[in-house]
């Protein structure tokens, strides 16, 4: 899905109202090995891991950017503990008849590298707000918008939307900076999300509104 490429005068202005930079956080999702690479989990199970590495170079022009306004980049890392073992996601792979050894390189970030400043949280679950210590620190710096980004639009991304909407955080979804399981996948994602708990737009908008703030 592409957002609308061009927004009306008030339609913007609002935009830059939320993105405020005092206010709001960039936050990058699961850009892992894991996940963009082959051996991994999405390579296993069929998915086309060429969007996911495309999205890195992507997602490295923008943070240049984005780094310019922005104090607070936070990624989020999903992390594979025995300890943390979900009885319900080994149902999953038992269902789908994938074996599942996990390699605990492939956690290690892909392209896009957390930089001096940068916040690095660790998540056990889809959504970043679960048994994280995201929230408090968002609230402890007063943010009150989101930008989410990352991998994938409707799984991680689209679980971290709704508990940070859920949260009352404004949620801003730039179209172009997360990709989904697949084409579809992530079309009807992006369309959910823009109904209910987000605003999707695309990565120019939020640049344009930087500028002209």
């Amino acid at each position: 899905m592409n957002a609308k490429s061009k927004r009306d005068r008030n339609g913007l202005a609002c935009l830059r109202a939320k993105l405020n930079h005092e206010s709001t956080a960039l936050i990058i999702i699961d850009m892992q090995k894991d996940f963009c690479c082959e051996g991994g989990v999405f390579h296993k199970r069929g998915f086309d891991i060429r969007s996911a590495q495309k999205l890195a170079e992507r997602l490295n022009s923008f943070l240049k950017e984005a780094r310019k306004t922005l104090k607070h980049i936070i990624h989020l890392q999903m992390i594979k503990k025995p300890e943390f073992t979900s009885p319900l996601v080994d149902d999953i792979y038992n269902r789908i008849k994938m074996e599942r050894s996990y390699d605990p390189a492939l956690a290690e970030p892909y392209e896009v590298i957390p930089q001096t400043g940068d916040i690095v949280i660790p998540k056990h679950k889809y959504s970043g707000f679960v048994s994280t210590y995201l929230d408090p620190f968002l609230r402890s710096k007063r943010i009150n918008t989101l930008i989410i980004t990352g991998l994938a639009t409707n799984v991680c991304v689209e679980s971290t939307a709704r508990d940070g909407f859920m949260r009352e955080y404004y949620i801003v979804i730039p179209s172009d900076l997360t990709e989904g399981t697949s084409t579809d996948a992530k079309k009807w994602s992006l369309l959910n999300l823009d109904m209910f708990f987000a605003e999707v737009v695309s990565s120019n908008e939020i640049l344009e509104c930087w500028r002209s703030a």
